[in-house]
């Protein structure tokens, strides 16, 4: 702005000088001719004022371009100074109620500082906010996908073709799942192995929805049908087709998700599958594969000769699960519990029990 203010003034200067010059050229020439008409008008005098203007003008803006540079730069330092904390109180507050202001001008990588400071004067150590945020950035905003509203359901019931009580005897576990996200993929995957290292491969695939792993018993192991049985997927309550694939060591069943799915598009889905779960091992663990908003989950365990059944959640998160105990002695025992809010990844529920026999 201030450059072309100079240049205007010094065009204008020029013009001046150059038709102040003219004017007095015009006047001499009047006087040589005898032009009586122009003689009578003030040409040379206007001329004379006019010439002088503009090398005054010009002149001036030469020996006057450093202070005029320098006042400037003292006017904008007033004014910053002056507005400083009015700008900074704006930018704030820009930033912290409108959060798409600060996405429109800062990366990802400048976003992160900006969140591991602020947990860092809030926390009031650096160290531990450059930990805590950088592990929430792996399992949060790195996640492929987050579940709400899931409940997940298991009736456990004894297996009727192995001994009913010793070695080699089973539960069958009919475990049931609902809850809404937005697919990662098309593909649903639900699979279940008996390699501790394949499990682990497997569960990192983004395609993968359940995973259950089976320690191998005789000659049953992860690719047997009594092993592992999807028995329903639904996707908005539409059910979807499943194909089943067999081999060494494991199964897999996929289906597709509906062309009335869109990318981007929030889904429900459910699906029910049995598994059979060694009765000797006292345990069975669900885990949550996805950061999970409101968890619930529940269990049946009437006529299967178990005394007592505990609870055991490692849900990562600040409030308390909520627990209900129906005992044993109970027509129809079952244990439920609930968790109102987000959950991080890798949490879930264990429900550990104590056989009848055992205590006798």
């Amino acid at each position: 702005m201030e450059r072309l203010y100079q240049t205007k003034l010094a065009l204008l200067a020029t013009i001046v000088t150059v038709v102040g010059i003219a004017l007095m050229l015009l006047a001499h020439w009047a006087g040589d001719n005898g032009s009586a008409w122009l003689n009578n008008l003030p040409i040379m005098e206007v001329g004379s004022a006019l010439f002088t203007t503009g090398l005054i003008a010009i002149f001036f803006q030469y020996i006057d371009r450093a202070d005029a540079e320098t006042r400037a730069n003292q006017r904008l330092r007033k004014v910053l100074a002056e507005e400083a904390p009015a700008i900074r109180d704006a930018v704030v507050q820009g930033f912290a109620f409108g959060p798409d202001s600060l996405t429109n001008v800062a990366s990802t990588e400048t976003l992160d500082r900006i969140v591991e400071n602020c947990l860092s004067i809030r926390l009031g150590d650096k160290e531990l906010a450059a930990d805590a945020y950088r592990d929430l950035r792996e399992q949060i905003i790195g996640a492929r996908q987050r579940w709400e509203d899931a409940h997940v359901s298991v009736a456990l019931a004894p297996w009727k073709n192995r001994p009913a009580s010793g070695r080699g005897s089973m539960f069958v576990a009919t475990i049931s799942w609902e809850y809404r996200f937005v697919p990662s993929s098309r593909v649903l995957r639900f699979s279940c192995v008996s390699d501790l290292d394949t499990y682990r491969e497997v569960l990192a695939d983004p395609t993968t929805t359940t995973t259950w792993h089976f320690d191998p018993v005789g000659d049953l192991n992860a690719s047997s049908s009594e092993v592992f049985d999807l028995v329903q997927v639904a996707v908005d309550g539409k059910d979807q087709a499943v194909r089943r694939t067999v081999r060494k060591g494991g199964q897999t069943s996929t289906c597709h998700l509906g062309d009335e799915v869109n990318a981007g598009d929030e889904v429900t889905i459910a699906y029910t599958y049995r598994v059979l779960v060694q009765r000797n091992g006292h345990v069975l663990h669900l885990d949550l594969a996805a950061p999970t908003k409101n968890f619930r989950a529940e269990l049946w365990y009437g006529d299967c000769g178990i005394r007592r059944m505990n609870v055991i959640d490692y849900l990562s998160g600040p409030r308390q699960p909520r627990y209900r105990h129906l005992e044993a002695s109970d027509p129809s025992p079952s244990v439920e519990v609930a968790y109102e809010g987000w959950t991080f990844p890798k949490g879930g529920v264990a429900f550990v029990w104590v056989l009848e026999e055992e205590l006798s």
